[in-house]
């Protein structure tokens, strides 16, 4: 009977403790995720209304980015910006300049929504909205000649995640555009007009010099890939590989290329 009365008491107890168990919801995810790190961005253009020359840099970059992700929808914002002097890749015949500054901006908000996969392998398919601008000066010399272009465009973008466990998460996001508009001087000795209209903040002379960009005269790619590893509910490092590639065709060709490595600390709430 004290046997049988022990083994009634246990089996209580357990039901006790599974019930409370139960009663006692999982921990939700944090719908916030804001992060921010350094890199290194390891990069190689050409710009043909300057010169037709293979120019290299490595420069130090700023990263920023941050997720919302609530009711299947996946909220992306990216911001990353680099400095530095590119170097020639080669002598170029009757062409002196040396120094190169070199500076590159891009902003992109994307918004997704969660159209394949499971808790474990969430895939989203959406679209984003990009700033890019690229502003390229020579240094060697008293008066800069600048060069470049700034391009606002709608990208087709998917994000495909992989929860690994509770503190690993593994996620790539691709993108490419489909229409926008780029501002871009046709040669590099006439952008005085830059100059010109900005002093004279006449904007809309400076629209002018650009036009609308679709397949026919501009094709990127962009994609990255994030690991990230979760001390906490709160904190979070993680570490970042980022690839694009583009060309602009008009008024004179440019191509760049650009590898990123970054590193940072990310918070959820």
């Amino acid at each position: 009977m004290e046997e049988a009365g022990l083994k009634m008491i246990f089996i209580v107890l357990f039901l006790i403790g599974a019930g409370q168990a139960a009663a006692q919801p999982p921990e939700e995810a944090k719908p916030f995720r804001v992060g921010a790190g350094l890199g290194c961005s390891f990069t190689g253009y050409r710009e043909e209304t300057e010169a037709p020359i293979n120019r290299y840099l490595n420069a130090f970059t700023f990263v920023v980015d941050g997720n919302i992700e609530k009711g299947g929808f996946l909220h992306s914002l990216n911001f990353n910006f680099y400095n530095g002097n590119a170097k020639m890749a080669a002598p170029y015949k009757g062409y002196s300049h040396k120094q190169y500054n070199s500076t590159r901006g891009s902003i992109e908000y994307a918004l997704d929504y969660r159209l394949w996969g499971d808790n474990v392998f969430p895939g989203y398919a959406g679209g984003a909205f990009r700033i890019d601008a690229y502003f390229t000066a020579v240094d060697d010399i008293d008066h800069h000649i600048p060069t470049g272009y700034g391009l606002l465009f709608l990208d087709a973008h998917a994000t495909q995640k992989w929860i690994i466990n509770a503190k690993n998460t593994l996620s790539l996001s691709v993108g490419f555009p489909v229409f926008g508009y780029a501002v871009r001087p046709p040669y590099a000795m006439l952008d005085e007009l830059w100059e010109k209209y900005l002093n004279e903040k006449d904007y809309l002379k400076f629209i002018t010099l650009g036009q609308i960009v679709s397949f026919h005269n501009y094709w990127a790619v962009s994609g990255d890939l994030k690991y990230q590893y979760k001390f906490n509910t709160l904190l979070a490092l993680y570490s970042g590989l980022g690839v694009e590639l583009s060309r602009i065709n008009f008024y004179r060709p440019r191509t760049d290329a650009i590898c990123r490595l970054n590193a940072g600390i990310a918070f959820t709430f």
